[in-house]
């Protein structure tokens, strides 16, 4: 099998040997868990392989994101200068807020009814104008976000649209295929709508932190590999001046 690399070696031996092309990462944590970071930390790293990042933000505005960021020393404003990076964003889109920076996309005019084909035309502007053949590595910032302002059951709905979607592309386009990662905070959402994602998820890995100290577990609760040995006890997981560290 063709297999990516995370860029934390720990990780992909924890997977069974690392990420599939075109495939689904759904990571869960919870309130007070800083799990979500993961996504951006392989983002960093396949961005140094030439990969390119795009971010599908439905909860924040951009200036918050990028703060929150500062996290794990994860300059959003310079990748997305340097042409590394983009960010859909949903949430200016819907409140109508605009940037003058030309990795943020924006379409004040999408709303709930129009969100699929709007997004669609904002991905495939994407690919002419930024991504140019290299691979996306999408970020979903986040799928509660989603959820909350589209519902539970139509976001479903057309969660499963964006899989046929993809699929659709799998057996028509020769690009490089694309890894998707999926954020979920489970303080947010059901248990009808993880069982979802987790359902069209080739990996999930799932978050616990802890009052009584920084270090959280990491579960590895899915892969699709037959190398894949789930850990008893699982593994721990912080952040260590600016940078992600699992034992």
């Amino acid at each position: 099998m063709d297999l990516l690399s995370s860029g934390i070696p720990l990780l992909d031996d924890a997977l069974g040997g690392g990420l599939l092309k075109d495939s689904n990462l759904l990571i869960i944590y919870d309130t007070y868990s800083n799990g979500w970071t993961l996504a951006f930390e392989i983002l960093r790293n396949r961005i140094e392989e030439g990969d390119f990042g795009v971010i599908i933000n439905s909860v924040m505005p951009y200036t918050p994101l990028k703060m929150e960021l500062n996290l794990i020393n994860f300059d959003l404003e310079g990748e997305g200068k340097a042409g590394n990076l983009a960010i859909v964003d949903v949430f200016s889109s819907l409140y109508h807020v605009s940037y003058s920076l030309d990795f943020v996309y924006v379409d004040t005019s999408m709303d709930t009814s129009t969100f699929l084909p709007k997004y669609t035309a904002l991905y495939r502007k994407l690919l002419e104008e930024k991504i140019r053949g290299r691979r996306p590595i999408g970020i979903d910032f986040t799928i509660d976000g989603l959820a909350f302002l589209f519902g539970e059951e139509a976001f479903v709905k057309m969660f499963q649209n964006l899989i046929a979607l993809k699929e659709k592309a799998r057996v028509s386009e020769s690009r490089k295929r694309p890894v998707n990662i999926f954020l979920m905070n489970k303080g947010l959402s059901s248990e009808g709508l993880i069982s979802w994602v987790a359902l069209y998820s080739q990996y999930v890995i799932e978050f616990c932190s802890s009052a009584e100290s920084p270090k959280e577990k990491m579960l590895i609760r899915k892969s699709p590999l037959p190398d894949f040995k789930p850990k008893e006890g699982g593994y721990r997981f912080r952040i260590d001046h600016g940078r992600v560290v699992i034992e």
